[in-house]
């Protein structure tokens, strides 16, 4: 079976079979160790000074000390590093409800500093969570990236959700029958394995109103999207061990009003390879009815 993922244009491939496949490939396992740790609280003097702080300094904004992008006349941008919790060895499974809503807020706040910068087009925030995912540090943090120029996926997912409200009269988010996709909700998010997922166990997490950006999010808000998150992410834990992830938090940007902010959690559990580099093209060897069905119940 092959889809067309609607946000991104991205083909991908269902090959249930691929699941079966042997693997003999050990894991690798992301472990620093606390002597050498930037983020640890005792070895601040290896990382800029904070930009901002948050719930006892226990989450802290940084610039980062090898930024993707800089602050120079011919690449405009920004890079800090959000290191969310002080326990070396704590994620987000394990933090309590308080200290999830901290984080999310911090969130909230960072981007009411950077919309104020107006040569920025466009911020992204991202976690990656193990070796897998990208993460060259093990100590739990995000990265925030501000940029003065629109992705070309940005572009095009911002271009199908205007065109798409241009033909139907709403929102594409809002007009979706999550029933077979359900993964969890609260009273105001609801978490989902999207119909066309790209990724093996790929949830997604928006709010039920039509809201654009984090930023319009009341401290209630705040602390229900914080839970549904860890929710997610101990679900996934049950189904994988320690899995490493992604997360990546798409808002739209200034006036982007035809926008319906969501979170991606990508698992890391089948690595990209030749096929998907030569072709553009995803292979999922789980159907995404499934994956939520198995999400679901646990």
């Amino acid at each position: 079976m092959i889809k067309k993922n609607f946000l991104t244009g991205e083909y991908v491939i269902y090959s249930l079979d691929r699941a079966k496949r042997p693997q003999n490939i050990k894991k690798d396992i992301l472990i620093t160790p606390v002597k050498f740790c930037p983020f640890c609280i005792e070895n601040k003097h290896m990382t800029p000074k904070e930009i901002y702080t948050s719930f006892n300094d226990e989450i802290r904004l940084i610039d980062n000390k090898y930024p993707i992008i800089t602050d120079d006349r011919e690449a405009y941008g920004i890079h800090y590093v959000l290191i969310d919790t002080k326990d070396h060895e704590k994620n987000i499974i394990n933090y309590t409800d308080e200290h999830m809503f901290y984080l999310i807020k911090s969130i909230k706040d960072i981007l009411n500093i950077l919309y104020e910068d107006k040569k920025l087009k466009y911020v992204q925030i991202f976690k990656n969570k193990g070796i897998n995912a990208g993460a060259s540090q093990s100590h739990s943090h995000w990265q925030i990236l501000g940029l003065s120029m629109l992705p070309n996926k940005q572009k095009y997912m911002i271009n199908m959700l205007k065109q798409y409200e241009r033909e139907k009269g709403k929102c594409y988010f809002c007009s979706i029958d999550y029933t077979n996709n359900l993964v969890y909700e609260n009273n105001s998010f609801l978490a989902f394995c999207p119909k066309d997922s790209l990724y093996c166990y790929e949830i997604n997490i928006i709010p039920k109103k039509h809201i654009t950006n984090i930023r319009y999010l009341d401290d209630i808000l705040l602390k229900q999207l914080g839970v549904i998150l860890k929710k997610c992410l101990i679900k996934l834990d049950l189904i994988y061990s320690n899995v490493d992830y992604n997360i990546c938090v798409y808002n739209g940007f200034r006036e982007d009003n035809e926008y319906h902010f969501f979170i991606q959690i990508i698992p890391r559990v089948g690595n990209l390879a030749g096929f998907e580099f030569s072709t553009g093209m995803f292979v999922n060897s789980i159907l995404p009815e499934d994956a939520a069905k198995n999400l679901r119940e646990i």
